[in-house]
């Protein structure tokens, strides 16, 4: 039985979870990854950056088609369980690779930040970003609206992750 609802709530919730949904394979870890969550006009998506049990590492993507979606759901009834998922995966050229390594390299040798929200700003409509990073000795996970000057600790890892996909972002 299919899942209905006339909830955008709900089909904001499901999109994330279906976003967030990468099938690994046996040995491989997620090394980083990024997502954003706009508003209902947007096309939530997630990127992952995930190392093989050989070494290779490789880039994933998977995005919510809301444009299909929303022009099939006219009546404003929504199908939870037929969300339109756009899915890419690439392995990172070797350029890329050497400079992942060199960024995570570097944080893995400072101390970061609890978080990287900044709880001083007001935003009433807008998207909401998520990056995380697995090092060696710690698991990182930040989500903000609006970020704290941070953020320029991960930029050239979030810059090299949503270079792999310009033409869906």
């Amino acid at each position: 039985m299919e899942r209905l609802s006339n909830d955008i709530t709900a089909v904001m919730k499901e999109a994330e979870t279906e976003i967030e949904r990468f099938d690994l394979k046996y040995g491989e870890k997620i090394m980083a990854y990024f997502s954003e969550m706009p508003t209902i006009g947007g096309f939530p998506y997630r990127i992952i950056v995930v190392e093989k049990p050989d070494g290779i590492i490789y880039s994933g993507f998977r995005q919510w088609d809301t444009a299909h979606n929303i022009s099939q759901w006219t009546a404003g009834i929504y199908n939870l369980d037929r969300l339109r998922i756009i899915t890419d995966e690439k392995i990172l050229p070797e350029a890329d690779t050497a400079i992942l390594k060199a960024e995570l390299l570097k944080l893995e040798q400072i101390e970061l930040p609890e978080n990287i929200h900044n709880e001083k700003a007001i935003v009433l409509d807008g998207s909401e970003w998520k990056f995380g990073v697995s090092l060696a000795h710690k698991n990182i996970d930040y989500t903000w609206k609006t970020p704290t000057e941070d953020i320029n600790l991960f930029i050239p890892i979030i810059e090299l992750m949503r270079k792999q996909y310009p033409d869906k972002i």
